[in-house]
């Protein structure tokens, strides 16, 4: 009882201490609570797509876990530095090490029941908010949600294991620690480091060749393939970056008599240099932290706005009457039949026909395309849609006659200009590169996309036979491999016959004894299903933003009262000597302005060197619209940016309080 009473009254006289660590369990474990409750909820099942949601949900759960894990871990080890000396007069009173070790964990054990209690009620209350707009972000009807009491069983385990973790760290700690060491620990000082050449240049080799990486990508499967090496470079780089570059300049400035002796320069210089074997690490974490904060709202917005876009391309009307065959003249007799039963309006529309074909497509020096390809290069594939010049001409298109050996090219996405084309031994020439073709869906694949225009269904049919010939050369047991003709029709329809259209030919293909079924799709059908998924992208994205935007507060926070702790002693020295306060407040502006601008700016240059590789990223989903990304991410960037100055204003103040006391 009497270290239990011991505890509550270190926590109630040192509160100030223990309020960050607090925040940050609360914070951790209400963000933990609202994801997971929303993820095994039984109200997501309500939802379309609800299997995919739950997936993505459960994916973001385990990334806030592991970040969880590490900011309280990191709060709490300065917690633990901040009460070294406290510990150490412990021991001198006559407490032993098991005494001490046991106070921390009833003081542990207080903080935890305080983090269960108010992170479960402020949890329950925001994921009931949060799943508001987590629906309207989906396009979903259904705004009840359910609490699970799964989800608070599992956070609470959770976070029952990091509080287990912590009390190790506080074990190991005084375990290794005696009385004087304890009583030191919180005010050693760092050696002056040294000057770190090698690290330096492996900075500049790993930053060097992460950036050529991202700059360097030519399509979205390479950007998908070395996205990861950039990152994992990105963050060695970043960490080298300070411990080694900036102790270099920071010691040429020191070598600069004319910038160094000058009392904002020469404490800010000094204190920056003795320090920054710790400031480096801190440093590199707030860069990183805002790094991914960019990336991942940018992306996950870019997404969210772009995707509505691609529907859109894919549906020039409203709904997609199509049914695939060998034969165009059947085709078009199923249409016709399901058109006449479903009393479908086609005045103002007509149907078209095209295969798609995904090949190699490269292009030599020639501007010729030779199928098939002698060797397979990623960047060289593409989707080719071929589609006829009367087919093109009846949706609106003016198109120049063609002979049974002459194309017309539309480069939808990606592709080289190219005069001919060599389709595995049919010979095409090129004769127009139009810009547009109006009222064709636009296919929304991942590699460059190609529409050839020939003559008529006879051409289309040789082309589609000459390809489905090399396919069963190259694999000659997979008769499934032929690709079809696929004739469709797009059509404006009222909103409860295209539902009721697209229902009914879903329940069709459900039936075996049926072939060449005519299938309808909708664009609100699919707009809603690829909602449910860039909307829980989009909300995982938001609430990893607030989680790394809180890791990079909190490090900030105590990065400024250790510092502060610490130069409270030489300035108040620098004072006695002559320092005025004006003179201490422009040090410590230059200081802490220091700190502040270096993570925000080289965070803002890794995501402009990253651009390239995340709008490539971004081109997985269809999404090609580099202004948007690029507007996007600058309003991100701004977005962030202002956070982060504001959090700099009231920690630049905190340290100033300290420093001036």
């Amino acid at each position: 009882m009497f270290y239990l009473k011991l505890a509550f009254q270190n926590i109630r006289k040192s509160l100030s201490n223990f309020s960050p660590f607090l925040l940050a369990t609360t914070s951790m474990f209400a963000i933990t609570l609202i994801l997971s409750n929303i993820a095994f909820s039984e109200s997501l099942d309500q939802l379309k797509g609800a299997d995919a949601i739950r997936t993505l949900m459960k994916f973001g759960l385990a990334i806030i876990v592991l970040f969880s894990i590490i900011i309280v871990s990191y709060s709490y080890r300065f917690l633990l530095k901040q009460r070294t000396r406290e510990f150490g007069l412990y021991n001198i009173l006559g407490l032993n090490k098991r005494n001490i070790a046991t106070i921390s964990f009833w003081e542990l054990l207080m903080t935890f029941v305080v983090t269960l209690v108010a992170g479960t009620v402020l949890g329950l209350i925001f994921s009931e908010f949060l799943f508001l707009i987590f629906v309207h972000l989906i396009g979903g009807n259904y705004f009840n949600l359910t609490v699970s009491f799964q989800a608070i069983a599992l956070t609470m385990l959770v976070f029952a294991a990091i509080f287990a973790l912590l009390m190790f760290f506080a074990m190991v700690t005084i375990k290794r620690n005696s009385a004087i060491s304890l009583l030191k620990d919180n005010t050693r000082s760092e050696r002056e480091p040294r000057g770190r050449l090698i690290m330096s240049i492996l900075s500049i080799g790993m930053l060097g060749v992460a950036y050529y990486l991202a700059l360097s990508v030519q399509g979205p499967i390479e950007a998908l393939m070395k996205f990861f090496i950039a990152v994992i470079l990105v963050i060695l780089g970043t960490y080298l970056l300070y411990i080694g570059v900036t102790i270099f300049v920071l010691k040429r400035q020191k070598a600069n008599k004319n910038y160094y002796y000058k009392p904002e320069h020469f404490i800010t210089t000094s204190s920056m240099l003795y320090r920054m074997k710790t400031n480096a690490v801190g440093l590199a974490n707030i860069t990183i932290l805002v790094t991914m904060t960019f990336v991942t709202l940018a992306t996950s917005v870019a997404l969210y706005v772009g995707v509505q876009k691609v529907v859109a391309d894919q549906f020039p009307k409203n709904t997609n009457v199509s049914i695939s065959g060998k034969s165009i003249d059947a085709n078009k007799e199923a249409l016709n039949r399901f058109v006449e039963k479903n009393v479908v309006d086609t005045s103002k529309t007509a149907a078209y026909s095209s295969f798609l074909a995904m090949t190699s497509f490269p292009i030599n020096a020639n501007k010729q395309a030779v199928l098939p390809a002698k060797s397979a290069k990623l960047d060289d594939y593409a989707t080719i849609e071929v589609v006829t010049r009367a087919d093109m001409v009846k949706l609106g298109n003016d198109l120049p006659e063609l002979a049974a050996n002459q194309v017309v090219i539309y480069r939808q996405r990606g592709i080289n200009p190219v005069k001919s084309v060599d389709w595995f031994g049919e010979n095409l020439q090129v004769v127009k590169d139009v810009p547009a073709l109006k009222n064709l869906s636009k296919f929304p694949g991942v590699f460059d996309i190609l529409v050839l225009v020939v003559s008529d269904d006879q051409e289309m049919l040789k082309l589609n036979d000459l390809y489905n010939q090399d396919a069963l050369k190259n694999n000659p047991n997979a008769t499934d491999l032929n690709t079809l003709i696929t004739t469709q029709l797009l059509v404006n329809l009222p909103a409860k016959q295209g539902a009721a259209l697209s229902k009914a030919s879903q329940e069709a293909l459900k039936d075996d004894s049926q072939s060449n079924n005519v299938i309808v799709t909708t664009e609100k059908e699919n707009r809603e299903a690829i909602l449910s998924f860039t909307g829980g992208f989009l909300f995982i994205g938001f609430m990893l933003g607030i989680t790394f935007i809180l890791g990079a507060a909190l490090i900030i926070y105590y990065k400024q009262i250790s510092e502060g702790a610490e130069d409270k002693r030489s300035y108040r020295i620098l004072q006695e000597v002559g320092l005025t306060k004006k003179e201490v407040k422009k040090s410590i502006d230059s200081q802490v302005s220091l700190v502040f601008f270096m993570p925000i700016v080289v965070s803002i240059i890794h995501f402009l060197a990253a651009f390239v590789m995340i709008s490539k990223l971004i081109n997985l989903f269809g999404i090609t619209d580099i202004g948007m990304i690029a507007g996007v991410s600058g309003i991100t960037i701004l977005l962030i940016s202002v956070i982060y100055y504001l959090i700099y204003r009231k920690t630049s103040k905190i340290y100033y309080r300290i420093v001036e006391r």
